[in-house]
């Protein structure tokens, strides 16, 4: 057992008490010097761990209290196996990431069955529901790409200004290259079953300007440009 030294006093005549504490264990052992510090700082040190041992406490009961929310949030979205219930779920959790997930999964499904109509709406609902749900880059990216399936929805259901909405994503700066990519493309496939080279040409010009050398859709465009001669000659410049 360790000997008290808290009651030690220096031997009378003895110099080292004219010495700091400090220097007097200069020499002396790991377990002398933190005996030492203990000693010297033991007030603080309790008050001060006790306080930081809080802390720690509360972030960590408050970080697995959230990791066990994302779980469960997880596991009930895994639930979902129908429309029902991705509609559910969406609707009990917006501003959640995942609220927007489902509806997301509801208009696809919608759209692959050739519901255009509904599938437009499901998509601005997610789109609605991205936007709730905070400015990470996936979640904007998952609103941008309800905005622009829920525009093409509406071109196949005929509604009235879908060409435009395309066009505001293709126009959109913040907009994933991807998805802005096949807006234009769709713009110059539509501008070309109208017989309209210039727009088509003007969209198929600013693919080349807008997106990098090397983007998804430059087959695609090269595959156009090849399908159809009037995009190979140059336009005629309109009449003043």
């Amino acid at each position: 057992m360790r000997e008290d030294r808290s009651n030690k006093q220096p031997p009378a005549g003895d110099d080292r008490n004219l010495v700091v504490v400090d220097e007097d264990f200069v020499n002396a052992d790991t377990e002398d010097r933190l005996w030492l510090f203990w000693e010297r700082n033991k007030d603080v040190i309790v008050k001060g761990t006790f306080g930081l041992v809080v802390g720690i406490l509360a972030f960590l009961a408050y970080f697995f209290w959230q990791e066990s929310e994302r779980e469960a949030l997880g596991q009930e979205f895994n639930a979902c196996q129908d429309e029902a219930a991705r509609r559910s779920f969406a609707s009990r959790h917006p501003g959640e990431a995942l609220a927007a997930v489902a509806m997301t999964d509801v208009a696809d499904g919608l759209k692959q069955a050739g519901k255009f109509a509904e599938a437009a709406k499901a998509y601005d609902e997610a789109n609605r529901l991205a936007g709730l749900a905070g400015e990470a880059p996936a979640v904007a990216a998952l609103g941008i790409r309800a905005r622009l399936y829920a525009a093409l929805c509406g071109l196949e259901a005929g509604t009235a200004g879908a060409d435009k909405a395309i066009a505001a994503v293709a126009d959109d700066a913040n907009a994933p290259e991807t998805l802005r990519g096949f807006a234009m493309l769709t713009l110059a496939n539509l501008a070309v079953a109208k017989g309209d080279t210039a727009e088509a040409t003007k969209w198929l010009n600013a693919m080349d300007k807008k997106l990098r050398k090397d983007h998804v859709w430059r087959s695609d465009k090269e595959a156009l440009v090849q399908s159809e001669p009037s995009l190979i000659a140059p336009v005629a410049p309109a009449a003043k």
